[in-house]
């Protein structure tokens, strides 16, 4: 079974007709006829049922779709790699998120248009990991906190925790509020992976304010339609507020505590790991957010 083989096969599973599937290939359609019966030859069993040229999988061949699916998003991926650690086009780049944050968003999308050949792959669910492999990212947006220490990184920025709140709710009229006024408030929670919760509310469980726990998810959005809904109150950083401030729904007010804020730090690969795109990543996203590049003792 050739590379061309595979590919010709899922075209034309996944559009069902041979002249489609063909066009889609840039190949003539007796071309990706005669490969299919080949292929179909050489493993000795039909994997398609037939109807002119609409062609639909039968049992086999859904079988073997699934499973060259696998092997092509492998290969993609390692060629990837393989383009990255060349500096080529058509090179990827990982980026792990603690959270959706707009800035750091802003900075990967003046990255992009300046590197409009290469991808960045996000991951934004680092927090759900029991462990992380900084080996596994070029970039990491992190908090300041606990086992993300370890990865030495360089400080970003220190941002207060807002409180999202239903506007209907009597709290919302308020310019502010202390922390004694959660006292025994239903909570929207955001689960954090292994990690447990989030800050803020650790910070609560220590001033004994008797949270209680109305609804817990770890999806930033949906955390935002339950706190809109008024399912109950939630806690918002202010790089993730963007979304709760469009919303008409909600309002945000200040907690007027210092206490609650969080650091959050980038974290890039060592030197020698960088490949020249990871190197590029690196310097631009040092040089956006105005930050003195790290010491050999310095980086992760």
């Amino acid at each position: 079974m050739t590379l061309d083989q595979m590919r010709y096969f899922v075209a034309a599973a996944q559009l069902q007709n041979l002249s489609k599937a063909a066009e889609a290939l840039h190949i003539s359609q007796p071309s990706l006829s005669r490969s299919i019966a080949r292929l179909e030859a050489e493993l000795g069993t039909p994997l398609f049922f037939r109807q002119g040229r609409r062609v639909v999988l039968n049992e086999p061949g859904s079988r073997l779709l699934s499973s060259i699916q696998v092997v092509l998003r492998e290969l993609d991926g390692a060629l990837s790699q393989l383009h990255t650690y060349a500096g080529e086009e058509g090179a990827r780049l990982s980026v792990g998120l603690c959270d959706p944050d707009e800035p750091v968003s802003a900075c990967l999308a003046a990255f992009s248009a300046a590197h409009p050949h290469t991808t960045l792959d996000l991951d934004c669910s680092i927090e759900a990991k029991e462990t992380l492999d900084i080996n596994q990212y070029d970039m990491l947006l992190c908090p300041d906190t606990g086992e993300y220490q370890r990865f030495r990184g360089i400080l970003l920025r220190e941002e207060r925790y807002l409180l999202a709140i239903a506007a209907a709710h009597p709290l919302a009229e308020r310019a502010g509020v202390l922390p004694k006024d959660l006292a025994g408030q239903p909570f929207v929670l955001l689960r954090r992976g292994q990690m447990g919760m989030a800050d803020p509310y650790d910070l609560c469980a220590g001033l004994n304010l008797g949270l209680r726990a109305a609804c817990v998810t770890d999806d930033r959005e949906q955390h935002r339609q339950l706190v809109a809904a008024g399912v109950g109150l939630g806690f918002v950083p202010e790089g993730c507020a963007g979304p709760y401030r469009a919303d008409p729904a909600l309002r945000l007010l200040p907690i007027r505590w210092d206490k609650f804020r969080r650091r959050l730090m980038l974290c890039f690969k060592r030197e020698k790991r960088l490949s020249p795109v990871g190197h590029a990543l690196r310097a631009f996203v040092l040089d956006y957010f105005h930050l003195k590049a790290p010491g050999p003792s310095g980086t992760i």
